[in-house]
């Protein structure tokens, strides 16, 4: 007996557009005799529970919240585990064919919203690449397997330099670029209105400049989405740090109360230092600013570090354990600081000039 479970845990990304609502969802899964669905809100609490009985599962429900959600499959055809998606949910029937012999492939789905269809179109650019990259990898391993024909299993050095090329090539052509796929996707759906959602599961991070751009080529329905805003918000904040830009604020205090004044440092170059009193790797680098570093300020160089402390006697201990002798500043509000966002700051220790 074969068996399959699927879970779908919502992500909730509503648009404003969608409404409430009937969901009417019928499903295949040839072969498999029985599995359950489980469908729970943000809070992961289940919301309904149903079976898929001999390939077949069902779900009727009234929709409060439309939005992006996770469905996760497992069976025998599933080596890793389990098979995740992301699939869009709004008021409307789905028909979902799950094909065992495919099982990573995107799943069959025909609906009556518009952003899960395109949702479908998205995956299944991805999943051509994905074969073409797959085929590629397989041709190359067909050429090391040629060289490696020889049974006397004594390598030159030539062949042995070529095994190394194509293994890399072959590691290369198993990994698809995501950012291959969304332009791909762009070129043939250029009026979709999901390219906000889907760019934002790219690094747009580290060209904010670069992506603004291209967001601004997007849909007025994919700029104007939930995603569309929140995505933007952050690419024009982020743009802000492009290199020649005007540094953004930096908001806190020094240990006695003062504010910072950058222009009355008089100095030509500035390194901030985001950092945390806790953080070994933060406080170890203060010792390599130390012996390091300094040592340029005559030549208009200087430091300034901004703490994402809490706890402002922690903080001052480590100013004088460290025994830093610049500007400090933090306004005591740890990862609620506005410096993270302002500065878009993914991890401590970080560093710009």
């Amino acid at each position: 007996m074969k068996y399959i479970s699927f879970i779908l845990l919502l992500f909730l990304f509503a648009s404003c557009k969608r409404t409430q609502g009937d969901i009417d969802i019928t499903g295949t899964a040839p072969g498999v005799t029985y599995g359950n669905i489980i469908i729970r809100d943000q809070a992961k609490a289940t919301l309904l529970k149903t079976d898929v009985e001999n390939g077949k599962f069902a779900i009727k429900y009234y929709l409060q919240d439309p939005g992006y959600y996770k469905m996760l499959y497992s069976s025998k055809a599933t080596k890793s585990g389990s098979r995740e998606i992301e699939v869009y949910l709004e008021a409307g029937t789905y028909k979902i064919n799950i094909d065992q012999d495919k099982i990573n492939d995107y799943p069959a789905i025909t609906s009556s919203s518009e952003i899960q269809t395109q949702l479908s179109a998205y995956n299944a650019v991805r999943d051509s690449l994905r074969h073409e990259a797959r085929q590629k990898a397989i041709t190359i391993n067909n050429k090391m397997q040629g060289v490696n024909k020889d049974d006397t299993n004594i390598r030159s050095s030539t062949d042995i330099d070529t095994i190394s090329k194509l293994q890399t090539e072959e590691l290369k052509a198993n990994q698809v670029d995501e950012m291959n796929v969304f332009n791909a996707f762009m070129a043939k759906y250029p009026d979709n209105e999901i390219a906000a959602h889907l760019l934002k599961a790219l690094d747009y991070q580290n060209d904010p400049v670069g992506y603004y751009k291209l967001f601004q080529k997007f849909s007025p329905a994919a700029q104007n989405s939930a995603d569309g805003k929140e995505l933007e918000a952050k690419l024009k904040d982020l743009s802000k740090l492009a290199p020649g830009s005007p540094a953004p604020e930096i908001a806190g205090t020094t240990p006695d109360g003062k504010e910072l004044d950058i222009k009355a440092l008089k100095k030509k170059l500035i390194l901030l230092d985001f950092w945390r009193s806790s953080n070994g790797s933060s406080r170890d680098n203060h010792q390599q600013i130390k012996t390091q570093l300094l040592q340029l300020r005559t030549k208009g160089f200087d430091v300034v570090s901004v703490s994402f402390d809490t706890d402002k006697e922690r903080w001052q201990a480590a100013i004088n354990m460290d025994k830093t002798d610049w500007t400090q500043i933090s306004d005591l509000k740890g990862d609620d600081s506005p410096n993270g966002a302002t500065w878009g700051i993914k991890s401590i220790p970080a560093y710009f000039l």
